[in-house]
This record gives structure tokens, sequence and C-alpha cells, in this order.
């Protein structure tokens, strides 16, 4: 800004000094101009009275001797008839087309000047016409006004230099000035002082940019704080890279997914936090515009990656990649998997038994008196594949949360006792001594359901537990929640079984599962019972001393 006032300062000055110069020169050389022709009006009045009198010419060339100025005598038709300047006026050419002349022929008097050839001189001519018709002419020769200009060049620079160091001089201070108060003016608040009234637009304008400025930037910050409350929320990873593949933005759940929670990778290619090929195939694809998705296997978990690319104008601007821990589901679709094997394998085993013997029967290859053994057989089975059925509605029912189970009170000590005594041929067939205990705690719920979770717990209990041994279940409340412990003195769990006891089917002795038949599906049913009262489950098993599963409703 201090070069521009700098430079408009030197031209206007520069400007101002030519345009004043010109007006000064032209002035003074009109002024000298009409003094000279003033004083040629009266000598020619002076010499025109002389030529009146009887001895005009003799006086005229007499008093014409000593005079700066050139006289000459021209006659109406051109011809010059006397100069004091010229001695042989013959050579002199007819002045009838001179411009005073023929203005003095037609007004009685007239006036011009002429510029010489090389420019150094102006000459003033001023004719007056006198009685007998002839042309009196004085002319005056006088400096031009560019050689007067040209003459005045020294002095004009000189004031021009004091001019226009005057010029830088208050430039210089006017510019500090205004730019100190430019600079002094709150950007915060532009409007708490005003120094010059024709600042004071400039600071509404700030100041009214300012609110607007603060009001986008509310905008904006609400925008992102909403956007990264959503993305930080997110169980899945997001990544979002630019079209160099370096890292713009990861999301906590991201790092979390690879242990990664404490370290930040803003502005890090995407090499610095996954270098697998998976990633590095979605990236690629994603770069040439293409939705790609890939699988990649890490330690303990399982995550899929789907690269979509940010186009503007059809080209590729940056990559979003969602990151899914499909550990879940992939553990879901192989229990899918198992339970489906299982069930068939489950089926299948007591309808092959079923249909062999009916087959037997049907071919009359059994004697007549194993007929009953045959037939109580196919019953068994029969009965085995029921109650499968049976509890493998009771787990989808449970697994259906909207399915409405009708509640009543239920004394939980109550149930237990009457559990006790349906499973007593269970128990003298195990040799097992069934001690129920503990306080009369009312609950609300479905006694169908908490008959299938005491039920199968001290079922459990019997079949897994040794010949003369011990089944304890006590009913109590802690933290305000019904709570059901059935401990035994059975074979006890394996720690790394232990978390795996509550799937469909599972057994941890597939051999002694065989003795003691059952669906596989108890622990299952107790679980989901569990969960669909809000409750959880504890236990606690040591090998060859027993196992405890304690129940929170």
């Amino acid at each position: 800004m201090k070069n521009r006032i700098y430079r408009n300062y030197f031209w206007v000055a520069l400007i101002t000094i030519l345009i004043v110069s010109f007006i000064f020169v032209f002035s003074y050389n009109r002024t000298i101009h009409n003094q000279k022709e003033a004083g040629m009006r009266e000598e020619a009045e002076f010499m025109a009275a002389l030529l009146a009198g009887e001895s005009g010419y003799d006086t005229l060339e007499q008093a014409s001797k000593d005079m700066d100025f050139r006289i000459t005598l021209i006659e109406s038709e051109g011809t010059v008839v006397y100069d004091n300047k010229v001695e042989d006026i013959s050579a002199l050419e007819n002045h009838r087309n001179r411009p005073e002349i023929l203005e003095a022929l037609e007004t009685g008097e007239g006036s011009s000047s002429r510029i010489s050839g090389t420019l150094q001189s102006e000459t003033y001519y001023y004719a007056r016409k006198l009685e007998n018709g002839c042309i009196l002419r004085l002319s005056s020769e006088g400096t031009s006004i560019w050689e007067a200009f040209r003459r005045m060049i020294p002095l004009l620079g000189g004031v021009a230099v004091l001019i226009l160091v005057l010029a830088f001089l208050m430039a210089h201070r006017l510019t500090d000035d205004i730019v100190t108060v430019i600079n002094g003016i709150d950007l915060e608040e532009p409007m708490k002082q005003v120094p010059f009234p024709e600042l004071a637009i400039l600071q509404k304008r700030l100041d009214s940019q300012n609110r607007k400025i603060k009001l986008q930037l509310c905008s904006l910050q609400e925008q992102e704080r909403k956007l990264t409350a959503i993305t930080e929320n997110m169980n899945e990873g997001l990544i979002m890279l630019d079209n160099k593949k370096y890292i713009l933005y990861m999301n906590q759940s991201c790092r979390n997914l690879f242990d990664m929670s404490g370290m930040n990778f803003t502005g890090q290619h995407i090499s610095a936090f996954c270098e697998s090929d998976q990633m590095n195939e979605v990236v690629d694809a994603a770069l040439s515009g293409e939705v790609h998705t890939a699988v990649q296997d890490l330690k303990e978990r399982k995550v899929q990656y789907f690269g979509n690319p940010i186009l503007e104008k059809k080209k590729v601007q940056g990559i979003i990649i969602l990151v899914l821990d499909i550990t879940e589901r992939e553990l879901t679709e192989k229990m899918r998997k198992e339970f489906s094997a299982n069930v068939s394998h489950e089926l299948k085993t007591p309808l092959t038994s079923i249909s062999g013997f009916a087959e037997l029967m049907e071919n009359h290859m059994v004697l007549p008196e194993d007929v009953p053994d045959f037939a109580g057989k196919i019953h068994k089975e029969a009965s085995r594949l029921l109650n499968l059925v049976n509890d493998i509605i009771k787990v989808s029912q449970l697994d259906d949360k909207e399915v409405c189970y009708v509640r009543e009170n239920i004394d939980l000590l109550e149930l237990a006792m009457e559990i006790r005594i349906r499973l007593e041929p269970l128990a003298e067939k195990q040799q097992v001594t069934v001690t129920v205990s503990g306080e009369h705690v009312q609950y609300l719920a479905s006694r169908q359901m908490m008959n299938d979770l005491i039920y199968n717990l001290m079922e459990n209990g019997m079949k897994y537990n040794k010949k003369g041994g011990n089944l304890w279940v006590e009913i109590g409340e802690k933290k305000d929640r019904p709570r059901i412990s059935v401990r035994d003195t059975g074979i006890g769990i394996p720690m790394k079984y232990q978390s795996r006891v509550f799937e469909r089917f599972f057994r941890v002795d597939k051999s002694h599962s065989k003795q003691t038949g059952g669906t596989g599906l108890g622990l299952s049913i107790v679980k989901h019972v569990v969960e669909y009262c809000g409750g959880y489950i504890e236990i606690h098993s040591t090998v060859g001393e027993g196992t405890e599963i304690i129940t929170y409703l």
C-alpha cells in the first residue's frame, strides 16, 4: 500500500508541476504579447500622427531610426514603400496577404504573431490603416513560449525536485498514519473505536463480516461436533484418506480394533497403520474408482474392509474405508452351522434306531418274546426325540425376545423343592443326595421358564455327579437380585471349556453324555432364560471335585 501511495503522490506532484509550469509560461508569454501589442499600438498612433503632417515621411524616417520597433509602410496593394530595418526595400516581397495587413484593410487595424523556423523567437505585428489608404505596420521580436519554457527548465526542475521531496515526506507520513490507524483497528470489535469517519464504512463491514464468520464458525463447529460424536461412537471403524493414501481422519473404534487406541495416525500414510495385502487391495481399487471389499484375519479378530471412492467431477479426491468387526458374525455363523449339524445328528440317531427296530418288526425278524423289548427301545428313542424337539422349540422361543410369557409371583424355594421331588427317581438312579435350602424368594416371572431353569441345572448336577455324590441347591437374594446356586460333587469342567458349556449341543465328555442321555440343550436353555430375565451366570468348577453354577435373575 505504501508503494502505491508513493507512486500516486509522485505522479500527482509531477503532473501538477507540469500543468502549473505550462500555465505560468503561457500566462507570462501572453502578458508580454499584450504589453508589446499595447506599446506598438501607442507607437502606431504616434507614427500615424507624424505621417499626417506636411513632412510626414521625413519625420517618420527621422523618428524611427532610434526605435527598437521595426516600422514598415505598405501601400494598399501590398508594396513596401518604407522599412526602417531594411536598406533595399525592393527585395521585400509583397505583404498584401499577411494576416495583420488583411485585418487592417478590413477593420482599420490588425495584429498577429509568428514564430521563426528555429522556434527560438516570436515576432509580434501590429498594422494600422492610415487615412491615405496605406498600412503602417510595427513589429517586435520576443522570446517564443517554447524557448521561455526551455530557459525555465532548470528553475522548474529544482522546484519539481523540492516539491517531489516534500510530496514523498508527506506521503510517507500520511501512509504511516493510515497504516498505524488501520493496524490499530480491533478486528474482534471493529466498531469499538472509530478514529476517522472515512474508516467507519470499512469498520462496519469488518464488524458485519465478523458476525457472519462467527455464525458460520459456530455452525461448522456444531456440524463437526455432531459428526465427531457420530463417528467416534460408531462401533464400526472409519478411515478417510486423500488421493495420495494419507490419513485424514480415523475414529477411535478403528484404533481399538487394531489395538492402537493411544496412537494418532492423522497425516501419515495408510501403510503406517496397516500394510496388509487386503488393505492395499481395497485402497487401490477405490483409487481406481471402484467399490471393493476384503476380509483380513487379525490376532483374535476378523475384520472386513469396505472401500468407497469419493468422487468430484468424476475424479477420485479421496477414499472412505469402513472397517467392520465380523468376529461375532463369523462365530455366530460357525455356531449356526454346528447347530445345524448337531441337530441333524441328534435327530438322525434316534430316528435311525426307531426306523431300524420298526423295520425288523415289520419284516417279522423279531421273536415274539422280543417284541416288548424292541417296542420299549422304540418308545425310549421316540421320547428322546420328542424331548429334543421340545428343547429346540424352547430355545427358539427364548431366542425370540418378542414372545410374551404369562408372569406370576413364584416362590423359587418351593419350586426347587417340587422339582427335587420330580427328580427323585433320577437321584436314586445316580445315587446322589439332593439338598434344597435357602429363603422363600418371591419373583415375578414365567413359571415354565423358572421351572426349565432350575430343572435343567439340577438334572445336569445329577447326571454328571459321582456315585454317592451330593447336590446342593440354595435359593437366596443378593443385591436385590434372586440368586440360585446349584453345586455338585461331580466330574468338574476344565477351564478351557467353561465358557462353552452353555453352547447348544456342546458336551465336555461325549462318552459320558451318551451314557447319561440328554439333548445337549439343557444349559443352553438355562443361559437363554437368564438372558431373557436380564440376569447373568457365574460358573466355578474344578476337575474331579465338582461344579457350582450361580444364576442372578
